[in-house]
């Protein structure tokens, strides 16, 4: 058992806090590839400890599969769909589905047909772009607080049908 087992299910409260992040971006060999950074917003009310928030972070590590960049790169098959302009992202152990909106993005993931899940452990504002977002990246990956998986995209959307954990 892997200590990122003990971490709970995300609650409904949990999904719907969550900062999403994607974007397109190329390869050294020029293939395109879409990543999905998943973080927590800053701390908003006294119960947000940095204890909290990287239980609430481990507990989406556990739903998604993921694992530290040090660690081969997880194949989570089919976890996102796109649907109606909404990108969902399936979470196991609960009901709830992590939903964004898909834009452009939408349409390349479903042509590229996968995407790169990324998890961080500690929280970045809702508003961090650019630069801000490349720092958070790097050194959370560095300090082994940056989990990584590979989800295909499900054609059609239901077949990314939910899974509970037993």
């Amino acid at each position: 058992m892997s200590p990122v087992d003990l971490y709970p299910a995300p609650t409904p409260g949990v999904i719907a806090s969550l900062c999403v992040r994607p974007w397109v971006d190329r390869t050294l060999d020029g293939d395109g590839f879409a990543p999905m950074l998943i973080t927590h917003p800053e701390p908003r009310r006294d119960a947000d400890t940095a204890a909290a928030i990287e239980a609430r972070m481990l507990g989406i590590v556990r739903a998604l599969g993921a694992a530290p960049a040090d660690r081969t790169l997880p194949d989570v098959g089919d976890r996102i769909a796109v649907h109606n302009g909404v990108v969902l992202v399936r979470l196991d152990g609960t009901e709830h589905a992590l939903t964004t909106r898909a834009g452009h993005w939408g349409q390349v993931i479903t042509e590229i047909g996968h995407v790169l899940i990324a998890v961080g452990l500690d929280p970045l504002p809702a508003a961090a772009v650019g630069p801000a977002v490349d720092e958070y990246l790097v050194t959370s990956t560095k300090s082994g607080r940056l989990y990584f998986a590979a989800a295909s995209v499900a054609v059609p959307a239901r077949r990314i049908h939910t899974r509970a954990h037993p």
